[in-house]
């Protein structure tokens, strides 16, 4: 710990700042203090998919650290973040000297990217509902653990989250309003049935 504190760098970014930038070189391993940050892939004509939701006390690795590669996704910060950017290659000593600490940190990565990668292919199997129903699950499961929740994001992002455009996502979210499935007021969403948004997430 004192080898990775002697050498962070701790940074404060406003809501709307790019922390990292897609296709740049990594060095550094970023971890959450506080806030909130989008993980997204910037695709052709200007679409995103949002891979991930960072938060408090995350860490975030971008590409390899066993050497300088490129980032293969955008980090965006949401609301404020404070977070530490710490070189690789002090990471690198740690995972040669401490066995301990190499287990840890790679089943933490490990964790990351099939995170990433569950995301990429349940979207990838959906229709357009079961993609709505999988995205307001995990704000309500993962990221706020909390029902009714406040979301920091724009229509857009959360269509971004959902492999969709923004039109068919209001649309969507829109149906589901009707159906008695959620309810919103202003950016606060509610789940009023679980078991009917789980079971389109699962077949829809």
């Amino acid at each position: 710990m004192e080898l990775l504190i002697q050498n962070k760098q701790q940074v404060r970014f406003r809501s709307g700042e790019t922390i990292f930038k897609q296709n740049t070189g990594s060095s550094h391993i970023l971890c959450f203090r506080s806030g909130m940050a989008k993980v997204y892939v910037e695709g052709d004509n200007n679409k995103n998919l949002i891979v991930k939701i960072a938060k408090d006390s995350e860490m975030i690795v971008s590409g390899g650290f066993f050497s300088e590669s490129i980032r293969p996704f955008t980090v965006a910060a949401v609301t404020e973040v404070e977070c530490c950017f710490i070189d690789s290659v002090r990471i690198v000593d740690l995972l040669f000297s401490n066995l301990g600490f190499a287990r840890a940190f790679l089943e933490k990565y490990h964790l990351q990217s099939q995170q990433m990668f569950n995301t990429l292919v349940l979207l990838n199997q959906k229709y357009m509902p079961g993609k709505v129903a999988i995205t307001l699950l995990r704000l309500k499961n993962e990221v706020f653990k909390t029902n009714p929740f406040h979301i920091p994001f724009s229509r857009q992002e959360l269509a971004d989250m959902s492999a969709m455009t923004k039109e068919s996502f209001v649309r969507v979210l829109s149906e589901f309003k009707d159906s008695g499935l959620v309810s919103t007021h202003g950016k606060t969403i509610e789940i009023l049935d679980e078991k009917g948004l789980t079971d389109l997430s699962r077949n829809g």
